[in-house]
């Protein structure tokens, strides 16, 4: 391969390869900057009970099952259906939301353990 080639080859790989980086670092700057908020599930009872976020702005819902008992935590209108065991924890990305307040319970336990993501 002579010195242009390598430079013609060179210049390919870089002219395919920015795109992709470019993306790349910018989901990770976004995923950096989304707002984590954290729910505890311990005695059968979320606390908070109720989470405030901001409306049209993704972010990460964090629970943490301090109950020795397996969960499944469900919230329909956010999309999440997720079993945990006990003594663990589980994080997801929630899209942006609409103004409102969305219902996420112990699916197992679903009459009696509720709690609230307000979107404001």
């Amino acid at each position: 391969m002579t010195i242009l080639n390598v430079k013609r080859f060179a210049a390919t790989l870089l002219a395919a390869a920015l795109p992709v980086l470019t993306f790349s670092l910018a989901s990770n700057a976004r995923a950096e900057d989304l707002v984590t908020v954290v729910v505890m599930l311990k005695n059968d009872i979320f606390t908070p009970a109720e989470v405030k976020v901001a409306a049209g702005r993704p972010f990460t819902l964090k629970v943490i099952n301090q109950d020795p008992i397996a969960a499944e935590i469900e919230a329909k209108d956010l999309k999440i259906e997720k079993v945990m065991a006990g003594n663990s924890e589980i994080t997801v990305t929630v899209r942006a939301l609409e103004p409102g307040r969305y219902l996420f319970v112990n699916e197992y336990k679903e009459d009696t353990v509720k709690g609230f993501v307000v979107a404001q």
